[in-house]
């Protein structure tokens, strides 16, 4: 349980950086009090100007809008969102160009940066993001490791995929046996006087992840929850490192058995937050399990297979919209996961608008040969990275790990992929893995089946246990 009073106390912790303007992140302190109807209205006041802007500077909905018959200035703006249809992600695909506004209704604002993603779909998507969405992700980065009492002044480690971590001085990305030290925490530094963060690969052997750990002592560690489960296993009896007083375990499912194991290995507790690269981040996990939205961001809803809400305690679809970003503006986004719907106040005393346990991204690398992440990442990447032309007809992708060391990259396409894919993606593969150890396979198939939770993985393995119906959250 916390309070108001407590949390203006914890925030008081964090000190302004000279250049740093922090009005937007102490604002935030206070909406997380506010009664549920002030939740409602400031959902709905920024609901009304991007619905103004989709109908005005974004072919894809002003065509939708005007196919449905329907006026963003006609109705209430939360009955107007609910008369759209959930926006797939092989529609974000589809049209990308259509969703990409035309112009921008302030003066000033421009497009900030990109993200692609292969998410749900194991589809590159790339995703255009506004400059007032781009900043709200360091303003919600601060709010989480506020919630988490992560102390600035303290080292903060991050163990995670290349692709994720900051670029080396020179633009490249982090090597294996490689270390980044950075002055302040990313995200946040910029506006707040922090302790340094320190980058690693997590494709690096997991004891030289443990001699990271040991020589530097990091207060913070952020990681994979199934990277987190592998250090623990790795490090027992003992645990992993001594000096950690809290984790952030981030992007994949974190199970109740392994929350246990991690906490009990590491002697410290396990955050979580909930976000999507298309979205940015999207909700915080309290100390009750409910995981908390970012309303000043965006707008959650948890779905049927009909679109229409669940009774609290079901299981549905999480669907999102995001407030801020007027450069692709995605409405009704259908994130591909599942979450439990609560209602009533939560104990922990916050009033955001909430939902319970999500389900899927689920991974266990502890159980994986050594090296396997970076044969992944590698073959992924070469799917993101490749020129459009090179994979046209392409809808989805899942790589295969056999006990045999081989691999098999599934594609599901509308026609034969041009011979460059294939060119391109052996290519990649053969840089990554030594001759003849992991043979390649590239396969079309008509289609990926689901698992029965329902949540795609881009990535499957022979050698993770499958998941047990008492193992979730």
């Amino acid at each position: 349980m916390t309070t108001l009073d407590e949390e203006l106390a914890e925030q008081s912790r964090w000190r302004a950086c000279a250049r740093g303007d922090v009005a937007a992140y102490d604002a935030l302190v206070a909406n997380e009090f506010d009664t549920p109807d002030a939740q409602v209205a400031r959902i709905a006041a920024a609901l009304q100007r991007l619905l103004r802007i989709c109908a005005r500077h974004v072919p894809f909905y002003r065509e939708r809008f005007a196919k449905l018959g329907l006026d963003p200035e006609a109705r209430d703006t939360l009955e107007i969102l609910s008369l759209l249809p959930v926006l797939r992600k092989e529609e974000v695909q589809e049209h990308a160009k259509a969703l990409i506004a035309e112009a921008f209704a302030e003066p000033g604002d421009r497009v900030a940066s990109h993200t692609v993603s292969s998410g749900t779909t194991g589809r590159p998507t790339r995703v255009y993001f506004s400059m007032g969405a781009w900043r709200m992700f360091g303003v919600l980065k601060q709010r989480e490791y506020r919630w988490f009492r992560f102390d600035p002044v303290e080292q903060l480690v991050s163990i995670r995929l290349a692709s994720q971590l900051s670029r080396k001085p020179d633009g490249s990305r982090l090597a294996d046996g490689e270390m980044l030290k950075l002055p302040a925490w990313g995200h946040v530094g910029s506006a707040f006087a922090t302790g340094p963060h320190l980058h690693y690969n997590v494709t690096n052997p997991v004891d030289d992840q443990l001699r990271l750990l040991r020589k530097h002592n990091p207060r913070f560690l952020i990681g994979y929850p199934e990277s987190l489960e592998h250090l623990a296993f790795a490090a027992a009896p003992e645990p992993p490192v001594r000096s950690v007083r809290s984790i952030l375990a981030v992007s994949e499912q974190l199970t109740s058995g392994m929350r246990r194991l991690i906490a009990h290995s590491f002697g410290a507790p396990i955050q979580q937050n909930y976000g999507l690269n298309e979205i940015g981040l999207v909700a915080v996990r309290c100390d009750a399990g409910r995981y908390h939205v970012h309303t000043e961001h965006c707008h959650v809803e948890i779905l049927d297979d009909a679109g229409t809400p669940v009774e609290p305690g079901k299981t549905g679809r999480i669907i999102v919209t995001a407030l801020t970003n007027t450069a692709m503006p995605m409405l009704r986004y259908d994130t591909g996961d599942l979450a439990q719907a609560v209602d009533g106040a939560c104990p922990c005393g916050r009033t955001l608008p909430a939902f319970g346990e999500v389900v899927g991204r689920y991974s266990r690398i502890a159980f994986l040969p050594e090296g396997t992440l970076g044969l992944v990442g590698a073959l992924s990447g070469a799917v993101e990275e490749m020129p459009a032309e090179h994979a046209l007809g392409l809808r989805q992708i899942q790589i295969h790990q056999y006990r045999d060391n081989g691999f098999e990259l599934r594609v599901v396409a509308t026609s034969p992929l041009p011979q460059a894919f294939s060119r391109e993606v052996h290519a990649a593969w053969a840089r990554v893995s030594a001759a003849g150890d992991y043979p390649l396979a590239i396969v079309q198939v008509d289609e990926i089946p689901r698992p029965p939770g329902g949540k795609f993985q881009v990535f499957t393995s022979d050698f993770m246990p499958a998941l047990k119906r008492d193992d979730g959250d």
